[in-house]
């Protein structure tokens, strides 16, 4: 508001036109996202106890996921229609004439823009997978008997210190500071050679001193020697505990989210993860490779909205729909993008930080080339003459 108020008329002209377009396609893409949404798992909202009232805050949870998931392509449309609607009216060239450049012309929009990647960076943070967490569990909950707890049991396996864990009734997801029980752990000093078994009623975790406690607990110690003969029974010395601490670096969400899909969880969970470095190698590149497409996709915000720019605008009597189309293919084949540079970078083909960073770099260079283009004053069917034609040089 503050930058609204100093700005210029034409500015202020500017910045209207754009964030009416902006707000109305964020609008009517969320209207249309939980109305395909709420067809498709009717059968299953109608199963809450409130059902109005309980859909109805379903989705209000799930606004930060929408938002999230949208946000880059509302920034593109919305763009798009209000240069087009600039363009078509000739507005863009008085403004142009009045000598003003391009890119002046478009701050008002360039600074929407910052501040919607900013808000997209939030939602993404943690409220994003956390709305994306949430609706995982409270399906699951629907769909599952809740007196079934044998499907509740969870196996967890720190190949960096050998170590499996065994949770017969882990908390749940949405609770990991409740007490785990029917603990098994194992722990192996070399592979396929457990040192000790410990088992417990119930364990808990202290976070401040990152120490778990294990109540009513027999601990196995295994013989460390060699059998004499194959039918040789190893020899262990078992010790009961009505409480027992051991400083395992493990910590409660470890645990329960072994099966969580990397992209509902929150940042700092990730980055827990990635310090504690106890999961295995691929899951970390997985994790870190995660980490960097959340910075990654701020950016794209901006990027997208730098390829909307010169695609909606035209300064010759024709339509504007060839770079509209251009545009949206390049929307679209970013979707693409994001899926399989980083699918390479957890799968160790790339490095992680540039399978997320790769679709901002290719589109980054097509912005520009985009923007040298209508600098020039050039139609996109021009440009791709001016591609196909190879520069020969006489050297006579």
């Amino acid at each position: 508001m503050f930058l609204y108020n100093r700005s210029s008329i034409l500015d202020k002209y500017v910045a209207r036109t754009w964030f009416t377009a902006f707000i109305m396609c964020t609008a009517i893409l969320t209207l249309i996202y939980i109305i395909g949404d709420f067809a498709d798992n009717v059968g299953d909202l109608m199963n809450l106890d409130a059902p109005l009232m309980g859909t109805f805050r379903f989705y209000l949870s799930q606004l930060p996921m929408i938002l999230n998931l949208i946000l880059p392509y509302t920034l593109l449309l919305g763009t798009l229609w209000a240069l087009t609607k600039l363009s078509s009216s000739s507005e863009i060239t008085g403004m142009l004439q009045s000598g003003r450049s391009l890119l002046r012309i478009n701050t008002p929009i360039i600074i929407g823009a910052v501040f919607a990647s900013i808000y997209f960076g939030i939602f993404g943070f943690h409220w994003a997978p956390n709305s994306a967490l949430y609706r995982k569990l409270m399906f699951s909950s629907l769909s599952q008997n809740k007196n079934n707890h044998a499907s509740q049991s969870t196996i967890y396996k720190n190949d960096a210190e050998s170590r499996i864990w065994y949770l017969g009734n882990p908390p749940g997801i949405d609770s990991p500071g409740n007490p785990f029980r029917q603990v098994r752990v194992e722990q192996f000093s070399a592979p396929g050679k457990m040192k000790y078994e410990l088992f417990a009623d119930e364990a808990t975790w202290d976070p401040a001193s990152r120490t778990w406690t294990f109540r009513q607990a027999i601990k196995r110690n295994y013989s460390q020697e060699e059998p004499r003969q194959l039918h040789d029974v190893p020899v262990f010395a078992g010790q009961e505990y009505q409480t027992l601490k051991e400083h395992y670096p493990e910590t409660p969400w470890q645990l329960i989210s072994p099966n969580v899909r990397v992209d509902t969880q929150g940042t700092p969970a990730l980055q827990e993860l990635i310090k504690s470095g106890t999961t295995n190698a691929r899951y970390l590149r997985s994790l870190q490779t995660e980490w960097h497409v959340r910075i990654a996709r701020i950016f794209s915000c901006i990027i997208l909205t730098f390829i909307a720019i010169p695609s909606a605008i035209t300064f010759q009597r024709r339509s504007a729909m060839s770079g509209i189309g251009i545009a949206l293919f390049l929307a679209a084949a970013m979707l693409f993008l994001y899926e399989f540079f980083p699918t390479l970078a957890s799968a160790g083909y790339l490095p992680t930080w540039l399978g997320a960073w790769m679709p901002n770099i290719i589109y980054t260079i097509i912005a520009i080339r985009l923007f040298q283009t209508k600098l020039a004053h050039r139609s996109f069917s021009e440009l791709l003459r001016g591609l196909k034609k190879t520069p020969v040089h006489d050297h006579s």
